[in-house]
């Protein structure tokens, strides 16, 4: 088939959601489809290619409350052009400015919308208030949110929230008008304002053996991530204190929270940004993975780059962090500092355990996110579509 990505996201950079979509996209090219990346990017690079698969880059403007409007047409007419004179099968948005951006610019083609987080349900696709998960989109909370992600409007926040209204109305409009909408994980699904929802998680490529990682301790623990309050990186020291454990801390990630945790001491090692060859490698050779968070986690990259690399992890099961987790199987499961704290102790004094955990991972990997397993249910969903928009 001929299938058009549209994406927000694409690596070099883009986090988990890029990852998933260049993952896609390789294995699309392996099986044998044709495959085009259209991605929007602030600035253009002069990218045509990522590991073999076709890329076109469209300018636009960074996000303002406001202009979505704005951003959306200008990635549409990049995505026109991008898509050219050629006959494409489908187009496969991954992402909300992807999802109206191709709908916009392609209204004839047969479209598939990925969700890969929640900006059907909240303007800024996290569901969180401050730090801490959202209990609902009232217009109280609306207000603060606008003052807090542009404190620029907070003047005028009392007035905008019939805005984030119409704006999550046109979203929920577009998977409306969608051929197929699909979602990472099935917490993911179960928030969307739409019926009919395939859940069809990200998968994972069959992991290379990484070789040990250099300049890193003999044994040491590892978090990776955002280094923001939504993956909760400050409660790793309270943690590491409720376990107690001597074994270093490596934290592969940068962030906002980076100065203020630097400054907290503790037997931690700040690694910065780190690319993603070395971040498998740190994976697979840590003693255990941490993965604290406070948001609804839709269906991590890095748990599955965990489970696939056999790693030991203890994870906060928020959102879909249980679909690729299951608790004494794959990992183990805990809820706050104090339970996250007795996971860890459990799997550094009981080495058993800790090789079953690994196995298991392993075996989740191979058995629910594998590329053989996933893959063809994508092909399915693709014929699905293509042939009931020719009938």
């Amino acid at each position: 088939m001929n299938v058009l990505l549209t994406t927000d996201s694409f690596p070099p950079g883009g986090g988990g959601s890029g990852r998933s979509t260049s993952t896609l996209a390789k294995a699309l090219k392996r099986r044998g489809h044709r495959v085009r990346v259209v991605v929007a990017r602030r600035e253009a690079s002069g990218q045509k290619e990522w590991d073999g698969v076709e890329v076109a880059e469209v300018a636009i403007a960074p996000s303002k409350l406001g202009n979505a409007g704005e951003r959306e047409r200008a990635f549409a007419r990049g995505i026109v052009l991008a898509a050219g004179e050629e006959a494409w099968d489908l187009a496969h948005a991954q992402h909300w400015l992807s999802a109206g951006a191709t709908r916009r610019a392609l209204p004839r083609l047969p479209n598939v919308v990925t969700v890969r987080d929640y900006w059907p349900v909240c303007i800024w696709s996290t569901m969180l208030s401050g730090t801490e998960p959202c209990p609902g989109c009232s217009y109280t909370r609306r207000v603060t949110c606008i003052g807090r992600h542009r404190p620029v409007l907070r003047p005028i926040a009392p007035v905008l929230p019939p805005f984030v209204g119409w704006e999550l109305e046109s979203r929920r409009r577009v998977l409306e008008r969608a051929s197929a909408v699909t979602a990472v994980s099935r917490y993911v699904a179960g928030t969307l304002p739409v019926g009919r929802v395939s859940v069809i998680p990200n998968f994972v490529e069959s992991p290379d053996e990484p070789a040990r990682p250099t300049a890193v301790p003999e044994r040491y623990l590892l978090f990776v991530g955002k280094l923001e309050p939504g993956k909760a990186p400050d409660l790793l020291l309270p943690i590491l204190d409720a376990a107690p454990t001597e074994i270093p801390l490596l934290v592969a990630g940068s962030g906002s929270l980076e100065a203020d945790l630097r400054t907290k001491g503790g037997n931690v090692r700040y690694l910065g940004w780190v690319d993603e060859e070395r971040v498998l490698a740190l994976i697979k050779h840590a003693d255990c993975l941490l993965f604290p968070s406070r948001w609804h986690e839709p269906l991590s990259r890095v748990l599955l780059d965990a489970i696939a690399q056999g790693a030991v992890i203890v994870a906060e099961p928020t959102g879909g962090t249980d679909e690729i987790v299951v608790d004494g199987e794959s990992g183990l499961l805990g809820r706050g500092v104090e339970e996250l704290g007795r996971a860890l102790r459990r799997v550094l004094e009981d080495p058993l355990l800790a090789t079953r955990l690994r196995e298991g991972a392993r075996r989740r990997a191979e058995t629910v996110f594998a590329e053989e397993v996933v893959l063809p249910r994508v092909e399915a969903l693709y014929r699905s579509v293509a042939e009931t928009c020719q009938t």
